[in-house]
């Protein structure tokens, strides 16, 4: 009595797992040992009941047989019983013909025998026999048919039976068809963790829970997961290397959408497909760490004059993918401590960089003279960090233009009178000029000869802006050729100056 109570109590559970789908790992258990098998591959009874023959492969037993060492149920029962043994395995994805099974009561067929059909249970192997009949023979071989139902009959149970075959046979309507795994990963940055997530769906696209997972990273301890409810299992890696990071989900139990058909060594003898088999889905695909870039940054040249092309040299680090570099140049500043990358900017542009290595970005002019400071942005890619960087102080110099012009340039020993203007400078602050007149010499022709590059008889020197004129009066008291020129001294933000020698204008005759 207690051992009848405890089989009812057993199979009203795996009722219950049949019905709710519970876990394959927990409804499925791996294939029992079997008795010996004499043959190789000649079968032997394994799970079922003992039904009256009838000359064909289903008469005699309802339920699953053993074949080296695997349980198989007969898929041809108007054959004769197979006595002679099967040959190996092959696997077969549709058994459709005019007159056979179509391809999805195949895959039926092939999800039953993989979900159910390795679980060691009478009532369950006759109720997979029952329903691999129903869906590969159908007609009289049917749940409802005549031989269908006089077999269930025959069964010791045939209530339990004829219960986990519909059952059996509406789950995979719901169910059966190839499993799909789409793994996604997120990206991070070097420090931060990537969360691959596998999502496992059943031959109609529905989550397909219970299954064990194993999910790896590049240089991460493999995290052993169970799809959830939703399908689904996750795991988080830390990640402490930039770079292409490869993920992988490996599925295993994964119900089967193939037959693996074991066809009679005899001919005219019965076929019969395993039943437990699973399969393993691989899904693949890449996280993108991203770690830090570096750069520094060198103006080149470090002076320039206005007006002339300013430049910034940016030595870059990073992953070596292709990226855009933006310089912009800002100014101009009163002096070089004052100058910042969020003053006004003069102009920008970008160049693509790649490899490490140094990069002249494009030139800016800048016009008036003063500090200006460089700001370069390279810009991030999948798997390194944008950057940022200011520095590279350019000092631009003025360039005045000094001219003169004597208003008596014959004369009698006296005053001169000289007209000098100063242009290309900003207006303040006033600078200093100097009037020199160099001589005397004897002749013209020797002042042609000697140059600027005599004696100076005076000179005279002047405060005065920029972009003005002034007259000044130096005392000649000898009589000779002399030469005239103006000086400005270089100074920080501009440079020096000289009128042009012996021009027009520039030379002094006293008599």
């Amino acid at each position: 009595m207690s051992d009848n109570t405890s089989v009812r109590g057993r199979r009203t559970a795996l009722a219950l797992a049949l019905v709710v789908g519970v876990s394959p790992l927990l409804v499925v258990p791996t294939v029992a040992a079997g008795p010996t098998v004499r043959g190789a591959d000649r079968p032997e009874r394994w799970a079922g009941y003992e039904i009256p023959p009838d000359g064909s492969a289903d008469g005699g037993w309802i339920g699953g047989y053993l074949v080296d060492g695997k349980p198989v149920f007969v898929t041809t029962p108007t054959k004769d019983p197979n006595r002679r043994g099967y040959r190996s395995a092959r696997v077969v994805g549709d058994l459709g013909g005019r007159r056979g099974p179509t391809h999805g009561e195949t895959e039926r067929v092939a999800w039953i025998l993989s979900k159910y059909g390795g679980y060691r249970d009478a009532a369950q192997a006759a109720a997979v026999d029952v329903s691999v009949y129903d869906l590969l023979v159908g007609g009289r071989w049917g749940t409802s048919g005549d031989r269908g139902e006089r077999r269930i009959t025959e069964a010791q149970d045939p209530g339990i039976v004829r219960r986990f075959a519909r059952i059996m046979l509406d789950q995979s309507r719901r169910h059966a068809g190839e499993y799909r795994a789409r793994l996604t990963a997120t990206g991070t940055d070097v420090g931060g963790t990537v969360a691959a997530v596998v999502t496992v769906t059943d031959g109609h696209g529905h989550p397909a829970p219970g299954l064990p997972v194993t999910l790896s990273a590049t240089g991460a301890e493999a995290i052993q997961a169970v799809t959830g409810d939703d399908g689904r299992a996750v795991a988080r890696f830390s990640q402490s290397h930039a770079g292409w990071q490869r993920v992988t989900a490996t599925v295993r139990q994964v119900p089967e959408h193939r037959l693996r058909l074991r066809m009679p060594v005899r001919q005219g003898e019965a076929a019969a497909a395993e039943g437990g088999a699973r399969r393993t889905i691989v899904a693949r695909t890449r996280a993108a760490v991203r770690g830090p870039q570096t750069l520094a940054l060198r103006a080149s040249p470090a002076t320039v004059s206005a007006g002339s092309p300013a430049r910034v040299t940016a030595t870059v680090a990073g992953d070596g993918m292709a990226r855009d570099a933006t310089g912009t140049l800002h100014g101009p500043f009163p002096s070089a401590s004052a100058a910042q990358c969020d003053g006004a900017a003069l102009g920008a542009g970008s160049a693509t960089v790649s490899v490490d290595g140094d990069y002249t970005l494009p030139s800016q002019v800048p016009g008036a003279p003063g500090y200006y400071i460089w700001e370069v942005a390279v810009d991030g890619t999948p798997t390194a960090l944008p950057v940022r960087g200011c520095g590279a102080v350019t000092t631009v110099k003025a360039v005045p233009t000094v001219s003169l012009n004597a208003q008596n340039p014959e004369m009698q020993a006296g005053n001169a009178e000289v007209r000098i203007g100063l242009s290309g400078l900003p207006r303040y602050p006033a600078v200093g000029v100097t009037l020199s007149v160099l001589g005397p010499y004897s002749s013209q022709q020797q002042l042609s000869a000697t140059g600027c590059s005599g004696a100076i008889a005076t000179s005279i020197g002047q405060t005065m802006n920029g972009d003005a004129t002034v007259t000044l009066y130096p005392y000649v008291d000898q009589a000779g050729w002399y030469a005239l020129q103006a000086t400005v001294a270089p100074a920080e933000l501009r440079e020096g100056a000289q009128s042009t020698c012996l021009a027009l204008g520039t030379v002094l005759h006293v008599s």
